[in-house]
């Protein structure tokens, strides 16, 4: 055989076992625990319950959960809740599947770039280090809308820079084909349902910042060293770049092919509101969030910086040294015309999207979850690059991160068990996942020690996904058994002998609502909260201890407390009041699978 042929067939039996690999590695981390926890805070029940009610109801436009207006989110994950709720019926895995599915997308398209763009070994690592990492690990398995952004987010990006640049050994910007900047549009337009006009403004500002880059560097090389000087003489340059990248870009059609797709709904929700919607999405959601803190979401300039680093763990052990070594290839031009290009764009990437979101007033650490593919493929690209050198080319960075790695285990364990004491009931034995990072991090000090750091990525790489396997598996069942809110309502339809009519005071109507499965009303006051109860049998609360004392002396005789639960991180119980058919003490039997969804 000759040695092409050998060389061909060679290179496609990796590239066939690195989709192997990861496909493996993805659908073992998404599949683990998706179908059991119940859903956790407002934001996962919100959702669901308001696909529950489009596919109810029959009405894809409004937003509604519990008769209330919903204001926060559009509508794009609403319709992928609701499809999914009709195709395998109204669970916690139907309502999760749809960011599942997204992560999956993501983690082939960073593989597909990373192996185009450097070798199939940095894209199989950079898929890798993104589905491994704490955040994407926790926003996978949630009933949000991050994953879908972050999905349709990676894809523009990458589609816009393939277009420009579609030979990376090419320094020359390219004009973008108009069937691409029609389908750029068009994913633009599906990021504005999903999340709002973050979902044109940041995949765009990104790559046109980095069209301008590139259309400067070419011009700078053009022009003399004498037409280099000079303010106005630099200014002209940056100008002329500024149109050139615009020209290539086409904004315009992507522009118009992103209102296309995303002006219909708003339009019709609109008009369906009378403008309640669109006025309370837009001044409060997004003018409001970024000028003022919303929901005590507050934090300093850095906040966005460390919850990167909290999130992107383990990875983020290396995500500094990646950073500072890329920005210093890039000063010194030390880098081939191949990747210096790409190297440029998730620099951009990163660096836009943090200060974009620590200007903004309110914080919240998945604002930056778009940023985490350009840190996978970042880290991926130099760690792959410096493991092919005689020696590590940064030793002592490198035993700082193996080092924090093992540090973050700890961290971990102790968090644990200081939360079990404040609330995380029960969670104690969750703790030994810190034990697997603390191995991890021996095991590659080892091969560092040895001189061989490739043998030592593999090794952070197979840890990696260990941990997050066992965090989202094991781990997320001990948390999930904390979250008893979903019995209580479990135990107030069985005590109603069929389908109870529940209300809620002072206690997250979101989370009752969806298991509820039906209205839950919220009276405002101890004369409407008994009224309710006096209602009828199937009649039944749900209130927090701390509040029981403003309606227990008004409550008839035969309306008493018929179950208790506490919910996580609080500091008293959560009460089902009601009447009981059976004896109060047999209710401890009652909601054995808290998960559990009564339909």
């Amino acid at each position: 055989m000759p040695h092409e042929t050998r060389s061909t067939t060679n290179t496609m039996s990796l590239a066939r076992a690195t989709w192997l690999i990861l496909g493996l590695s993805t659908l073992v981390i998404l599949a683990t625990n998706l179908l059991s926890p119940p859903l956790w805070d407002e934001d996962e029940t919100r959702f669901a319950a308001i696909a529950q009610t489009m596919l109810n109801t029959g009405d894809w436009i409004v937003p509604t959960y519990n008769q209330t207006l919903a204001v926060d989110k559009p509508v794009l994950m609403h319709w992928c809740i609701a499809v999914a709720f009709a195709l395998f019926g109204t669970s916690e895995f139907a309502a999760r599947l749809p960011a599942a599915l997204a992560t999956i997308v993501t983690a082939l398209v960073i593989l597909r770039t990373a192996a185009r763009w450097f070798d199939i070994q940095t894209g199989l690592l950079a898929a890798i280090a993104f589905i491994s990492c704490v955040l994407i690990g926790i926003e996978s398995h949630a009933a949000t809308p991050d994953a879908i952004l972050v999905m349709l987010t990676t894809l523009t990006t990458i589609l816009v820079a393939d277009g420009l640049l579609p030979s990376t050994s090419n320094g020359t910007l390219t004009r973008m084909s108009t069937p691409r900047a029609i389908g750029i549009g068009s994913l633009c337009g599906l990021a504005v349902l999903c999340k709002g006009p973050v979902g044109y403004a940041g995949p765009l500002g990104v790559a046109g910042v980095w069209a301008m880059w590139i259309a400067c560097e070419e011009h700078f090389q053009r022009v003399s060293s004498g037409e280099r000087q000079g303010l106005f003489s630099i200014a002209r340059i940056v100008a002329k770049s500024a149109v050139q990248s615009l020209i290539c870009i086409r904004p315009i059609v992507i522009t118009l092919a992103m209102l296309a797709v995303a002006v219909p709904w708003y339009l019709a929700v609109h008009v369906r509101t009378f403008g309640e919607w669109t006025s309370g999405f837009f001044l409060v959601h997004n003018v409001g969030r970024f000028a003022a803190p919303m929901e005590n979401h507050n934090g300093g300039p850095f906040f966005q910086s460390i919850a990167l680093l909290i999130g992107f763990y383990p990875w983020s052990c290396f995500l500094p040294l990646a950073l500072g070594t890329t920005a210093w290839k890039l000063w010194k031009n030390t880098t081939s015309r191949e990747t210096r290009a790409p190297l440029g764009l998730l620099m951009l990437w990163i660096v836009i999207w943090l200060l974009t979101f620590s200007l903004a007033a309110t914080k919240l650490a998945n604002y930056v979850l778009p940023v985490y593919p350009a840190a996978a493929l970042l880290v991926a690209a130099i760690g792959v690059e410096a493991s092919r050198r005689e020696r590590w080319p940064h030793p002592r960075w490198m035993i700082a991160g193996i080092v924090s790695f093992g540090l973050g285990g700890i961290a971990l364990a102790t968090g644990i068990l200081v939360a079990s004491r404040l609330g995380l009931s029960g969670a104690e034995a969750a703790a030994l996942i810190g034990v697997i990072p603390i191995v991890g991090a021996a095991m590659c000090l080892r091969a560092a020690h040895k001189n061989d750091p490739l043998a030592a990525i593999h090794c952070f790489a197979v840890t990696s996904l260990i941990f997050l396997a066992v965090l989202v598996g094991p781990g997320a069942w001990y948390v999930g058994r904390s979250n008893t809110l979903p019995s209580l309502i479990s135990d107030a339809h069985r005590l109603a002998g069929g389908r109870a009519r529940l209300a809620s005071y002072q206690e997250n109507a979101h989370s009752v609502a969806f298991y509820a499965g039906s209205h839950v009303a919220q009276p405002d006051s101890p004369e409407a909260i008994v009224a309710f109860l006096e209602s009828g049998s199937d009649a039944f609360l749900v209130i927090p201890e701390n509040y029981f004392d403003e309606i227990s002396q008004r409550l008839p005789e035969e309306i008493k407390i018929v179950k208790r639960v506490r919910p996580i991180f609080r500091k008293q119980d959560s009460l089902l009041i009601g009447r009981a058919r059976r004896d109060p003490e047999n209710l401890e039997q009652i909601g054995a699978n808290p998960g559990g969804v009564i339909r």
